[in-house]
């Protein structure tokens, strides 16, 4: 479960590592496939690339993965070690180009197919 003050990584390729979470859209408590605010913290530093993103934007994030266990479709539990996020624009879209780690299945529920695409594994 994610409150607010949560600090998450992010597992995608925009360039930030590590978000606050500030807000969460719908909800009192995030799991994962809710939407939440967050603050960015700290970035991952290329000289090669620019990064439009600076420390203290607010932005919008998707969670994928939660330390809180949650039944999977089959029936078994999963739990992962952080909680993880990854960045979303302001039409919802995913900002990177590649999720990293894997991400569970309950994205298949939600019909976000981007997402599955996207990951490198699914569980």
């Amino acid at each position: 479960m994610i409150h607010i003050q949560t600090k998450l990584k992010i597992k995608d390729n925009t360039g930030v590592k590590i978000g606050q979470c500030i807000k969460i859209y719908k909800k009192v408590t995030g799991t994962i496939g809710d939407t939440i605010l967050i603050s960015v913290k700290n970035l991952r530093l290329n000289k090669k690339k620019k990064i439009k993103i600076i420390k203290g934007d607010l932005l919008k994030a998707l969670i994928i993965q939660t330390k809180y266990s949650v039944k999977n479709t089959t029936g078994n539990y999963i739990k992962f070690d952080n909680n993880c996020a990854v960045i979303l624009n302001n039409q919802n879209k995913l900002m990177g180009t590649r999720i990293l780690g894997p991400i569970t299945s309950e994205f298949r529920k939600k019909k976000q197919f981007k997402i599955l695409s996207l990951a490198s594994n699914i569980l």
